[in-house]
């Protein structure tokens, strides 16, 4: 396979890797596995140049195992969940320019941001910086390294449509030997997609590799066009746009109208499920979460601005907006793992965070164990020594490491769903099931894991921020299934809110949204139409 191109007059190749193995085809290819013979794999560019691969070669990836594009900040370390919403900050706290190397050249550091979008955020804490930005972060610090070739595992996961754009063209003129960007030598790249990730239309090679093996490889429309032949379907970018559903629910929200809208009423309580646990369930919509008009501020630095929401029971919201306009940290107000929860006008069920003259205020262990949570700042953090079952099981615990606390319906419930998406875990889950290490899984069965952490629990408010993304689309599927009543879900008793930059990864039945602007803009809502 070839990745460089030989002189500034051939047409670059530039690859893109899909398939269940492609993590694995991507690690062989920067070198980090042993070949056998030993002369199979040749890197003849990069050794006329006197250069190890591993050394030459750059890998930044987005998969499981790799901390989903989370930066490391005080002492080298991943902090805590709340440590990126603190205002003080520690000495030894790192700005994204001193996180990118104090070394780098100032001129290489200033096009390669610039070209980003990141150079407004050099002076910036990276604990602070959010999940697509920490991602773009991460590919502006390969690039400084100056690799003969820049690997990319997944680079347009969690990202907005117009980051998605942006980021796409960058990869294509940085790949390209004669579009010349200033400050920025012209580099190879090999992508490593989803399967529902179209294949860019500057791409012209594709991969496909599965249970470890190459099926076919070669110029992308031969390989698409044979891809059936061996069970999979692939998608370019020519021909169904920059995503799958380019007229669906989050496409639809970005053109919306910002316009207030009124809440509806349940009409009647829900059916029993089989599957349900027994809760008492509200005909009425009592509110579990409100904003009173909330503005909340780093120094002059506006994140949310005048917002008043609020969250009753039996409603599905859908919560949107540009990378960095707010949607982590307007999640942790709902959480209540922000500092800044305590001091702003916020009622959890019905409740003030601190007590008040003739209320009790609500308990913070008390209010997270009403919630479930799947987010990735969640799969950051999770340990990667536990086993999947206990990831699961640990949505009914304090912490990850607790030991989960159910009684018979629940741990009856737990049992019954395991049983049922136990197919759904990766080839190598085969043998222990979901008795794997959370970190042998691959990035599609730990999402999996997480969203039944959340899930299965059965929570007054379920949060999905960007639970879907990075999932197999048979594995999305069912899980979409879970947050009906036949699989538990109670209606008048349960809320939730989906956060995600793809249609394909927004469950049916979102009734209503709320849209976040750039850089303190104040919020939009919406509902949506009834087919959705």
């Amino acid at each position: 396979m070839v990745v460089w191109w030989c002189s500034r007059d051939t047409p670059p190749e530039k690859w893109a890797v899909l398939g269940p193995s492609k993590s694995t085809f991507l690690s062989i290819l920067k070198g980090s596995l042993f070949a056998s013979p030993p002369n199979a794999r040749l890197y003849p560019a990069i050794g006329a140049r006197h250069k190890w691969p591993q050394a030459a070669i750059e890998v930044v990836s987005f998969g499981a195992g790799t901390g989903q594009g989370m930066l490391k900040g005080a002492m080298g370390g991943d902090g805590y969940v709340s440590a990126r919403y603190e205002t003080l900050r520690e000495e030894f706290d790192l700005t994204l320019r001193q996180w990118l190397g104090g070394k780098a050249n100032p001129r290489a550091v200033e096009s390669i941001t610039r070209e980003l979008g990141l150079l407004d955020l050099l002076d910036q804490d990276v604990m602070i910086l959010s999940n697509g930005q920490s991602r773009r972060a991460r590919i502006a610090q390969a690039l400084l390294r100056e690799p003969e070739l820049l690997i990319v595992d997944e680079p347009f996961m969690g990202l907005d449509p117009p980051s998605k754009k942006s980021l796409s063209r960058f990869l294509d003129r940085l790949s390209t030997p004669t579009d010349v960007m200033k400050g920025i030598n012209s580099t190879p790249v090999v992508l490593g997609l989803r399967a529902q990730d179209p294949i860019p239309s500057w791409s012209t090679h594709v991969v496909l590799v599965e249970n470890d093996k190459l099926l076919t490889s070669g110029e992308k429309d031969v390989v698409v066009g044979s891809a059936p032949r061996f069970g999979h379907k692939l998608h370019l970018e020519e021909t169904c746009g920059d995503g799958l559903h380019n007229a669906g629910v989050v496409e639809k929200v970005w053109a919306g109208v910002g316009s207030r809208i009124s809440t509806p009423i349940p009409q009647t309580a829900p059916k029993p499920s089989p599957y349900a646990l027994q809760k008492d369930t509200p005909i009425t919509p009592q509110p579990i979460v409100e904003f009173n008009n909330i503005t909340l501020s780093y120094g002059s630095n506006t994140v949310l601005r005048n917002l008043t929401w609020t969250i009753r029971r039996g409603e599905k919201w859908g919560l949107f907006g540009p990378n960095g306009s707010g949607k982590t940290t307007l999640t942790s107000l709902i959480t209540s793992d922000h500092p800044q929860a305590y001091s702003l006008d916020i009622r959890y069920f019905g409740r003030p965070r601190l007590p008040e003259p003739g209320q009790i205020g609500m308990n913070v262990w008390d209010l997270q164990a009403r919630i479930g949570i799947s987010s990735p700042e969640i799969h950051g953090f999770f340990p990667k020594h536990l086993t999947l079952r206990k990831c699961v099981l640990s949505g009914f615990a304090d912490t990850f490491t607790s030991p989960p606390t159910m009684d018979k319906k629940q741990e009856e419930r737990a049992s019954v769903i395991l049983e049922s998406y136990e197919d759904l875990l990766d080839e190598g889950c085969a043998k222990k099931g979901w008795n794997t290490t959370f970190g042998d899984a691959d990035l599609s069965t730990q999402r999996l894991a997480l969203f039944l952490r959340a899930v299965v629990p059965v929570k007054e408010l379920v949060i999905l921020d960007e639970a879907f993304s990075g999932m197999r689309e048979d594995v999305r599927t069912r899980c979409f299934s879970l947050l009906t009543r036949e699989w538990g879900w109670i209606d008048g008793y349960q809320a939730l809110v989906v956060i995600s930059h793809a249609s394909e990864e927004v469950p049916p039945g979102l009734k209503q949204w709320v849209r976040l602007g750039e850089r303190g803009e104040e919020p939009a809502f919406g509902s949506f139409e009834e087919e959705k």
